[in-house]
């Protein structure tokens, strides 16, 4: 098997993507939200019929769902993110989280420190692996 070569800006992109992990799901949440209850205005149209029928707005509702590419990408993300992070030793999950979850993110060399038996330079490659299996799954 061949190794695909990641370039910069893959890392990167994967590197924000971990950074707002926390965000991606809420803002995943939210797309959701809004195609499933839409702003609607008011009907003042008193005594009047419905023009469609329930059954097509929740056609139209799933519809939307499947192909809206911003939930597609956000949930592809995530399912990768949080695939490659369950299949990683405990030390790279806690580097991850120390560098990318945490609400103050640590430097490497406060990580390497809460870290027994892994210096800086260790955090980083076991980081460095970590987002190339990452941007690999994701196809970049």
């Amino acid at each position: 098997m061949s190794k695909v070569k990641i370039s910069i800006k893959a890392r990167q992109h994967v590197r924000d993507l971990l950074t707002n992990y926390n965000e991606l799901k809420s803002e995943m949440q939210e797309l959701r939200e809004s195609i499933m209850h839409p702003h609607r205005e008011s009907d003042q149209n008193v005594g009047g019929g419905k023009s469609s029928l329930p059954i097509f707005e929740v056609e139209e509702k799933a519809i939307k769902l499947a192909t809206n590419e911003q939930i597609s990408f956000r949930a592809k993300a995530l399912v990768v993110i949080d695939g490659v992070l369950s299949r990683s030793s405990d030390e790279a999950q806690q580097i991850i989280e120390l560098k990318y979850f945490a609400k103050e993110p640590l430097s490497w060399v406060a990580i390497s420190t809460k870290i027994e038996g892994y210096s800086e330079d260790g955090c980083r490659k076991i980081e460095r692996k970590i987002v190339d299996r990452i941007a690999e799954q994701l196809g970049w």
